[in-house]
């Protein structure tokens, strides 16, 4: 799984594009081919015609004038397929097939050179985080010769789509593990969850939150499913997620994950033991304040990727309107603006 990033959008609007010129490019295609056949078919009566013609001169009789007629309106009706061709070509209402061909090509060539070159260390991708504050593009994918399913991040878009801040990371591509979940592993192990908690369901004999499929969670990467010999470790501590599918009862439930991000292809969901997961809440009403200088961990703007910060002004619940914390994220000099669901407070 993979953090909503702009990689990601952006890679996400690059598919969109070559979907929509493919599209193009076939609609005006199957067009053209058309009008070909009628040329063809029209180019056929023609030289049928032709030889008529010339075997009625020959056997020393008059031209045909209705074999004339005929051959004019074949010529005009092919002289129009011609231009109508031409016109799908060189452009008609603003669609240029050569241009858009031209276009998808250009795609599909910085897609596959991005792909070769994605490989990058962890210290290139903090490098490239810094770069995304500070105004730069950021070009990154992450690949694993792992056989389990796993996102890749691919290549910026080439269409000057708007930049914005954000930041990279994912879930390790992992094996499926099957989970037993022991009685003491509770889902919420955070101070705000356990605040919000009263109205989910619970496990009497467990006292452990149960989770329904719909239900949206902080995933923490688990270090263990993380082999660091093929490739970088994920970004940040771990992703907002939503659950696909609660599998077992009791003792042996746990749950399937998938990134929550709804731009783009959906990623392959992921199995998670129940200890990763920390329930959000559907609004900030009832969560504790914030004192300045709290350590969090938090969602950074316009990603699902969770990362360390700093409460950088006080937060009160009890102040109406006061949906957002102040925090400065770990790594980063701009003090940025979350919603206080999304502020997570890890119990001492």
């Amino acid at each position: 799984m993979s953090s909503s990033n702009r990689i990601r959008a952006h890679n996400s609007r690059d598919t969109d594009v070559e979907r929509r010129l493919w599209k193009e490019i076939q609609d005006k295609a199957i067009e053209a081919d058309s009008l070909m056949n009628r040329s063809n078919e029209n180019g056929a009566q023609i030289i049928h015609l032709e030889e008529r013609q010339a075997q009625l001169i020959k056997d020393g009789n008059p031209a045909s004038a209705i074999i004339d007629e005929q051959l004019e309106s074949l010529y005009r009706a092919n002289l129009q397929i011609t231009k109508s061709i031409e016109e799908i070509v060189r452009g008609r209402e603003g669609v240029n097939l050569l241009e858009r061909i031209n276009v998808l090509a250009g795609l599909r060539e910085s897609s596959e050179e991005q792909h070769v070159s994605s490989q990058s260390g962890r210290g290139a991708n903090n490098a490239k985080r810094k770069a995304i504050r500070s105004g730069g593009k950021l070009i990154s994918t992450i690949e694993d010769d792992t056989p389990s399913p796993r996102i890749s991040l691919g290549p910026a878009s080439r269409l000057g789509v708007k930049e914005r801040p954000s930041r990279a990371g994912s879930l390790p591509g992992t094996r499926e593990v099957s989970v037993k979940v022991e009685e003491a592993e509770s889902v919420g192990s955070s101070a705000d969850a356990a605040a919000v908690s009263k109205n989910v369901p619970v496990n009497s004999r467990s006292n452990r939150l149960v989770l329904k499929v719909g239900e949206i969670v902080f995933c923490r990467h688990d270090a263990k499913n993380y082999d660091i010999k093929k490739g970088e470790p994920p970004e940040g501590e771990g992703i907002l997620c939503r659950v696909t599918n609660v599998i077992g009862e009791g003792k042996q439930r746990r749950y399937e994950v998938q990134d929550a991000d709804n731009s783009g292809d959906p990623p392959p969901p992921q199995r998670a033991s129940v200890n990763q997961l920390i329930q959000i809440p559907d609004s900030g009403k009832g969560l504790p304040d914030l004192p300045k200088g709290k350590g969090v961990l938090a969602q950074y703007p316009d990603t699902t990727t969770f990362y360390k910060a700093v409460v950088s002004e006080a937060w009160r619940g009890s102040v109406k309107g006061d949906v957002l914390v102040k925090l400065l994220f770990q790594d980063d000099q701009e003090v940025r603006g979350v919603e206080r669901r999304f502020v997570l407070t890890e119990r001492q």
